[in-house]
């Protein structure tokens, strides 16, 4: 067997054990498998309690994950690794949502993949619990990366009223609003059941975070109002064309010397620059919406440098997340009093 032969088995070898984990441990989600096997428990006390389950497969589940380390296996009893706490623990941190975006959205897209590129079937529209759900508690899994940032560059720039486009479920917004007594902001959310949940957190916050409902194309406010705009995974929802109208819009609503932010992965980011050497994940990210009726895929780094310029924007700073998978785009909108 030559070596090209053997660096291509290996390479399939690797992936069939990464496509059992992902398999197994959305199942897990799923099953709450995961909250079940933090204690002890024989298989046979597991079937008693989901008497309609099929026992080979169950049987199966378990084989897979002890050889993947997630299940350890003593006297006959199954309790989580250390490993397969870390998935317990850190489901809500955009781990489930990512997981079930792999398995229910992006494997059978791609399935599809021979026939979008003849074109013989149609780039459909993305399904509705992707975009308006998955897409947004995935992101969660950047949460930690990203709130020392904006806590830095809030203290830095003295943000007193902030539009965050996209909020979710407004975590950032709290975060700033707990952190810095002085802050209002206003949410937006097109999704008005994300919206509502939204709204109903933030009684604690006395009127200091607002939460619409509303496009931010179709929003109305006073120019120069906010300090800050913030675009958190978002951009790629919007095509070229409306990219600059965005922008155009979120420009006059900043004062003279405001901010905007914009989180976003990237194509094409090198990989020698990297914590983990690989540009693969937000390259098939990329890939996967470019499959979808109106989306254009990730942007590259210029692609964003050039909008903040076209649209009047100065001081860019391009800042990446460790993993290098998403940049923070900051820029500055020109202060009128001092002629720039």
């Amino acid at each position: 067997m030559d070596v090209g032969m053997m660096a291509l088995l290996s390479k399939t070898v690797s992936l069939m054990e990464n496509l059992g984990f992902m398999w197994l441990v959305h199942t897990g989600f799923e099953l709450n498998l995961w909250e079940r096997l933090l204690e002890e428990k024989p298989k046979a006390e597991i079937m008693t309690q989901s008497s309609e389950w099929d026992e080979t497969l169950l049987d199966h589940w378990l084989e897979q994950a002890r050889v993947q380390e997630l299940v350890a296996v003593k006297n006959g009893r199954f309790q989580l690794s250390k490993m397969g706490k870390a998935v317990y623990r850190y489901r809500d941190y955009g781990l489930e949502a990512m997981y079930k975006e792999f398995v229910l959205h992006w494997g059978p897209c791609f399935g599809k993949l021979p026939d979008l590129m003849k074109r013989t079937i149609p780039r459909g529209p993305m399904e509705s619990e992707m975009e308006n759900e998955l897409i947004s508690k995935a992101s969660k899994a950047s949460e930690p990366f990203v709130w020392p940032l904006l806590r830095k560059k809030c203290e830095k720039d003295g943000w007193s009223n902030v539009l965050d486009v996209g909020c979710g479920e407004a975590a950032f917004l709290q975060r700033l609003a707990a952190e810095f007594p002085e802050l209002r902001g206003v949410g937006l959310e097109i999704n008005p059941e994300v919206a509502k949940r939204a709204d109903a957190q933030m009684d604690s916050y006395q009127g200091r975070i607002r939460i619409e409902p509303a496009d931010v194309l179709e929003f109305h406010e006073s120019p120069g109002t906010y300090d800050c705009c913030l675009l958190n995974n978002n951009i790629y929802y919007f095509d070229r064309e409306k990219r600059v109208e965005l922008l155009n819009s979120l420009y006059e609503l900043l004062r003279p010397g405001g901010r905007i932010g914009i989180l976003t992965a990237l194509r094409g980011v090198t990989p020698s620059l990297q914590i983990i050497k690989t540009h693969i994940p937000q390259n098939l990210m990329s890939f996967f919406l470019a499959c979808h009726q109106n989306f254009e895929g990730l942007p590259f780094e210029h692609e964003m440098t050039d909008l903040l310029e076209q649209t009047g924007f100065m001081e860019i700073e391009a800042i990446p997340l460790p993993f290098k998978v998403s940049h923070y785009f900051f820029a500055r909108k020109p202060s009128e009093f001092n002629g720039e």
